[in-house]
């Protein structure tokens, strides 16, 4: 434990990581962590890099560390660079070429410390439409979907579909005036597509059969450990179409156990995508049935951990420590 070095990649405004390397510093390891923020990558950072690895200084915090010394890697919120120039175009170079140095940091270490998770398996993972097909084929319910920008094939969906959600392909939100608009899962209606059905030709869709839910589940998973729990979303009506609507304080929150099977297809997936760290979340459905919605394999976890008690943290600091 005293020889890890962990290297944490993240950005200035991640709770996350700084709970844990609070949790570390509390453990007397304040010596065996390294926070690098992107967005300051340019210019708080020296970096020397040559065959035989290289040498990271992070000046605001005076830390050095060499790549064969990194034990293992946290690649939790890095964030874009926030270095700007006069000429948007010699900005432009700059962060290209500081994007090249940066992944050749990541790749150095990639064969010789243990990634959470390993980024060629992250980036797949993060691919929504992957996620359903993937985990249809090992076994989990899915709801019906379609994602499309074919007018004609969205028709043909909905008008066999009793209720119609609707969510973002990518990231769950829309920027426009400096203001973020969360993109959250919601209920369309049929003649709401149908008015606006010619839009899709511009922007693929995805629409889904929306369950009729008794609570969300949420599963983090950490290596071979599965915490799972129940959201009561269903007691309050802003979160009975997606809980990320209101503060988690405003919710019930329950750590249960899964069914054996759906345990067993959750490693089956985690193990199909390589990863060693997830966010699940599924719709429990009226009936009984763990309905797989998608995958955040650098998802949230900390909010759990102070609604419930739970010490997620516990084992992913073991994990990063190769416990």
């Amino acid at each position: 434990m005293k020889s890890a070095k962990i290297l944490v990649i993240t950005s200035i405004d991640d709770a996350h990581a700084d709970y844990i390397i609070n949790a570390l510093n509390i453990r007397g390891l304040a010596e065996n962590v390294i926070r690098l923020n992107t967005e300051h990558f340019i210019e708080n950072c020296v970096i020397s890099f040559s065959e035989t690895g290289f040498k990271l200084l992070i000046k605001d915090s005076d830390r050095l560390i060499k790549s064969n010394e990194i034990t293992s890697v946290w690649y939790r919120r890095p964030k874009d660079f926030a270095f700007q120039t006069i000429d948007p175009k010699v900005t432009q170079f700059i962060h290209k070429q500081s994007t090249a140095i940066l992944r050749g940091i990541y790749f150095a270490t990639h064969d010789t410390s243990k990634w959470v998770n390993p980024l060629p398996c992250l980036h797949k993972a993060r691919i929504k439409l992957q996620q359903l097909t993937t985990a249809k084929s090992i076994g989990f319910d899915i709801p019906k979907t379609i994602a499309t920008n074919d007018p004609k094939a969205a028709l043909e969906f909905i008008s066999n579909i009793p209720s119609i959600s609707t969510k973002s392909l990518d990231e769950p939100n829309f920027q426009t005036d400096r203001y973020i608009y969360p993109l959250f899962n919601r209920l369309v209606t049929h003649e709401f597509i149908e008015e606006n059905i010619e839009s899709i030709k511009y922007c693929p869709t995805l629409f889904q059969e929306y369950i009729n839910k008794d609570a969300d589940i949420r599963v983090v998973v950490i290596g071979s450990k599965i915490f799972a729990f129940k959201i009561y979303s269903q007691e309050n009506p802003l979160t009975v179409e997606d809980f990320r609507a209101v503060s988690p304080s405003q919710l019930r929150h329950e750590m249960i156990r899964l069914p054996s099977k759906v345990e067993r297809n959750i490693h089956k997936y985690m193990s199909n995508q390589g990863l060693i760290y997830s966010a699940l979340d599924f719709a429990l459905s009226k009936d009984g049935r763990f309905y797989f919605l998608e995958n955040n394999p650098n998802g949230q976890w900390l909010w759990l951990e102070l609604q419930t008690g739970i010490k997620i943290s516990t084992s992913l600091i073991s994990e990063l420590l190769l416990e």
